[in-house]
C-alpha cells in the first residue's frame, strides 16, 4: 500500500512540469502562428494584442515599442506590399511559470497589391522571441527577426 501511494505521489509531481511545459508550449506556439495569421491579413488589432503591453517588436533595424507604436505600424502598411509570412520549425523553452523563449524559422513573401506574382522568396530567417504569462494569458514580451538569407540584393 505505502508503495503504491508513494507511486502515485511522485506520478503527481512529475506530471504537474509535463503538463505546464506542454500548456506553455502550446500557449506560445499559438502566438508564433498567430502572429503569421493575423500580419498577413492584415489584422492590425488583433496582431496587435498578441504581444504584452510594452511588448517589443524588432524587423529590419527598427523596434516599435508598446501595442500602440505595433499597431501603427501594421496600420501604415495596410496599402502596401501583400505578405505571406510560412513558420516552421518552432521551438518553445519554458523558463519558469511566467516565462519562456522560442525559436521559430521564417520564409517571407511579398508582392506589390496590384500583382500577385513574386520572383523569390523576401527573407528566411528566424523569429528570437521571449513570452511573458499576463493576466490576459501568454504574450508575446520581445520578437527579433534575425536575416538568414535574401533574394537577390540584400541592399
Amino acid at each position: 500500500m505505502f508503495k503504491r501511494v508513494m507511486f502515485t505521489a511522485l506520478l503527481m509531481i512529475t506530471a504537474i512540469p509535463i503538463s505546464f511545459a506542454a500548456d506553455t508550449e502550446k500557449d506560445c506556439t499559438n502566438l508564433v502562428l498567430d502572429y503569421a495569421y493575423y500580419r498577413d491579413r492584415p489584422e492590425p488589432e488583433k496582431f496587435s494584442k498578441l504581444f504584452a503591453l510594452n511588448g517589443s517588436l524588432s524587423v529590419g533595424g527598427e523596434t516599435w515599442v508598446g501595442r500602440q507604436a505595433i499597431l501603427d505600424r501594421l496600420e501604415d502598411s495596410r496599402d502596401g506590399p501583400v505578405y505571406r509570412h510560412l513558420m516552421s520549425t518552432i521551438r518553445i523553452f519554458p523558463v519558469d511559470a511566467d516565462h519562456a523563449t522560442g525559436v521559430s524559422y521564417v520564409t517571407v513573401y511579398n508582392a506589390p497589391p496590384d500583382k500577385r506574382s513574386v520572383e523569390g522568396f523576401a527573407a528566411i530567417g528566424e523569429y528570437h522571441d521571449n513570452f511573458i504569462r499576463t493576466d490576459e494569458g501568454w504574450k508575446i514580451e520581445s520578437r527579433e527577426f534575425v536575416p538568414v538569407f535574401f533574394y537577390g540584393d540584400e541592399n
